[in-house]
């Protein structure tokens, strides 16, 4: 049977005081919370979290320039698809971000010229792979959950936690949760092209908490900044699993499966 690996770091009484938390997130240090009952609400992320894509979005770009018959190392392709071609970032509203463009009409554009700019390819080879980019990167084929998924979902709801989930994510995004069978555990899903926020910012984190008591919300993400720092910033606790816990966050664990003792410690 496989082992879950669990860090719980109970930590001494001067951190438990709030201004101690609030100067170690500003310091961008991990801090630990007393051990004890009082979590009713989760919040998750989806991506790396509970499913994933693949391939993402330098190998799905790499395709389209293919079936347009434009070969492209992904090593030129990827410096564009990591950039600031998305508003993950935070910070930002979406018309701010995107200059009152559509969603996609604005990713796809700012992946055309900047594929254009590196060199990767000419402006109309990189306009014909885009155009097809927002059918291929929703089709639901290619999205996943992890083997743990659902049996931890339905764990916490017969516990009795409330569930909900926040994702930076693409408009099509409730279509793809559906598709593979999110929607039925979650009493609300807020997605940062809807909200016109992206995590870490605290106005998306508002918008998916309402109603909630945040001394009894805890968020679960893969990311450190949106999911770790942004709900820790918001005044929610915060577990981060399933990447390399490279900062010693004390709430971690590297997959689902730990969440529910987790969840049941936190006070």
């Amino acid at each position: 049977m496989r082992r879950t690996r669990l860090s719980l770091r109970i930590s001494p009484s001067r951190l438990r005081c709030p201004s101690f938390c609030r100067a170690a997130v500003a310091r961008r240090r991990p801090f630990c919370y007393n051990v004890g009952m009082g979590i009713r609400n989760v919040l998750f992320d989806f991506d790396m979290t509970l499913g994933y894509r693949s391939p993402m979005w330098t190998e799905t770009v790499k395709e389209l320039l293919l079936e347009n018959n434009v070969c492209v190392p992904e090593e030129l392709i990827r410096p564009v698809t990591h950039g600031d071609v998305y508003p993950w970032k935070g910070g930002v509203t979406h018309d701010d971000f995107f200059g009152g463009k559509s969603w996609w009409d604005a990713v796809s554009g700012k992946i055309a010229d900047g594929l254009v700019s590196t060199g990767a390819c000419g402006r109309e080879s990189a306009e014909k792979a885009v155009r097809g980019l927002r059918e291929r990167f929703c089709d639901t084929s290619y999205w996943h959950l992890f083997p743990d998924t659902l049996p931890v979902l339905e764990k916490l709801r017969s516990a009795g936690y409330r569930l909900r989930l926040l994702s930076n994510h693409v408009p099509e995004a409730r279509s793809i949760f559906a598709a593979l069978g999110l929607t039925p555990f979650f009493e609300k899903m807020t997605i940062s092209s809807e909200e016109k926020w992206e995590k870490p910012s605290p106005e998306i984190y508002a918008a998916a908490t309402e109603g909630w008591n945040k001394s009894e919300s805890v968020m679960v993400g893969d990311g450190y900044e949106a999911d770790v720092l942004g709900a820790l910033r918001f005044g929610m606790k915060a577990i981060l699993v399933r990447k390399p816990n490279e900062h010693g966050y004390c709430l971690y664990s590297e997959n689902l499966e730990g969440i529910p003792s987790l969840a049941g410690g936190i006070q």
